[in-house]
């Protein structure tokens, strides 16, 4: 442009360089939105061929202990029997530990001094719990397989949960909780009927995770015939998203286990957090979390703790960082209905039925960006801005490379060479000369 205005130069430089870096702009953010959020929750309504998850029940004792059992562990850890005098102060002990939760730890005061219960008490208290004795029924034929465990509210049972190889207190049989049991949504009607002969704690939770003891729990007696109805609302994933990280789909499926965990949940991971915080308040982690890391708590920490339970309550007000879980369930009652046998057979007999009604909507996570919208979006942002296409930025390649190519490969300018010769050879050449002017010239006779 050597007859161009400077200003106009200066011009079109600026709009080049702007459009280039618009170009630029949106693209990045193309990428960005690629790696970070390609995925959207959609809603679902094609309720029709759905399967649908039936609840998670964990079921505590209210009280956690067997007598049997509880005398044979006082014989084996103190050496005393029922008739000894001190029998019942470790008694009390016993009870005390079996039956306690994490947000109730107060009856540790009166044991926090006595060095002699200086025991292991997760084994204390896995050791005299009580069998579970319980009838079940369903409006499935399947059968329903009960798993001990260790919760925040002592040991418990779960069934027809996928999140408990980690608190569970016997190695379970293989496949026996990899998938929840599920109705078909034209079933008339689906249903679980639980029968117990004791009092009896029990949170209803997804089968995708694990109890949040913490929250409202209902209870169950004899006497007792209670009817619950209960909805469902579920989350679900679509073709692909498995395939993701889980940074770009935001959540994790039960198999992505961390920091040595055998199974994902998100109320696993809060639980995890709590474990920490109580080793950072008081130096020790309740036998509860008998999975995780650090010294177990005595009597002396478990009181100690006992000061805190609204700080463990709420985390500390330290914000738990735990991904959501890809699978879920949340389940809440619509219905309850209480019915009391005051006479007759039912009266030494509790009953808790569990109705769910079939959904009509669900959550289902899907991608709605792949990576041919990726570039489609770099394309249009090129030809928005550049006025270029693919073809463009091959060409631009291709001068460049044609341009290197020949700088790189330039043959070399052949240098003069001279060459020595001898001192007679010059003389000769001159002789060589001479004569051959001689010859040229005409001589007369």
């Amino acid at each position: 442009m050597p007859h161009r205005h400077w200003c106009e130069r200066l011009l079109w430089t600026a709009i080049t360089i702007g459009a280039a870096w618009a170009a630029l702009s949106v693209s990045l953010g193309q990428l960005q939105r690629y790696n970070d959020n390609p995925t959207v929750v959609t809603l679902e309504k094609d309720y029709r061929e759905w399967q649908y998850s039936l609840p998670a029940i964990t079921l505590c004792p209210g009280n956690r202990t067997d007598p049997l059992k509880m005398i044979k562990a006082i014989q084996k850890r103190w050496n005393l029997g029922p008739d000894d005098k001190r029998y019942a102060y470790y008694a009390n002990f016993v009870l005390a530990v079996a039956n306690s939760d994490l947000f109730h730890l107060q009856d540790y005061e009166k044991y926090k001094d006595d060095d002699r219960l200086d025991v292991d008490l997760f084994g204390l208290a896995v050791e005299v719990m009580p069998e579970l004795l319980m009838k079940i029924s369903s409006s499935q034929p399947v059968t329903f397989q009960w798993v001990p465990v260790m919760t925040e509210s002592g040991t418990c049972y779960v069934t027809n949960s996928v999140a408990t190889a980690d608190l569970a207190l016997i190695k379970s049989q293989l496949n026996a909780t990899n998938n929840p049991i599920t109705c078909h949504y034209s079933d008339t009607v689906c249903y679980v009927i639980f029968e117990v002969t004791k009092t009896s704690y029990y949170y209803i939770h997804s089968p995708y995770d694990v109890a949040k003891t913490s929250e409202r729990t209902g209870k169950v007696y004899p006497s007792l015939n209670r009817f619950t109805e209960l909805s469902v609302t579920e989350t679900r994933t679509g073709h692909g998203v498995r395939e993701l990280s889980s940074r770009r789909r935001a959540c994790l499926y039960n198999d992505e286990s961390q920091e040595g965990r055998k199974v994902y949940s998100t109320q696993m991971c809060r639980l995890s957090c709590r474990s920490r915080l109580a080793l950072e308040l008081c130096g020790c982690r309740p036998f509860y979390y008998f999975y995780e890391a650090g010294p177990f708590c005595n009597p002396a920490g478990m009181w100690c703790l006992s000061k805190y339970s609204k700080v463990l309550a709420n985390f500390g007000g330290i914000k738990c960082n735990c991904q959501a879980s890809c699978l879920h369930a949340e389940f809440k009652e619509k219905f309850v209905e209480d019915q009391i046998w005051g006479k007759g057979p039912f009266q030494e007999r509790g009953s808790l039925r569990l109705s769910v009604e079939a959904p009509r909507t669900r959550y289902t996570r899907e991608i709605v960006f792949h990576f041919e919208d990726l570039v489609v979006s770099f394309g249009g942002a090129a030809g928005l801005f550049l006025g270029a296409s693919f073809i463009s930025f091959v060409e631009i390649i291709y001068f460049a490379m044609e341009k290197l190519f020949k700088v790189f490969s330039r043959e070399e300018e052949i240098k003069p060479v001279i060459i020595q010769k001898r001192p007679y050879e010059k003389r000769i050449e001159e002789i060589g000369i001479i004569l051959k002017s001689l010859n040229s010239r005409q001589i007369p006779y």
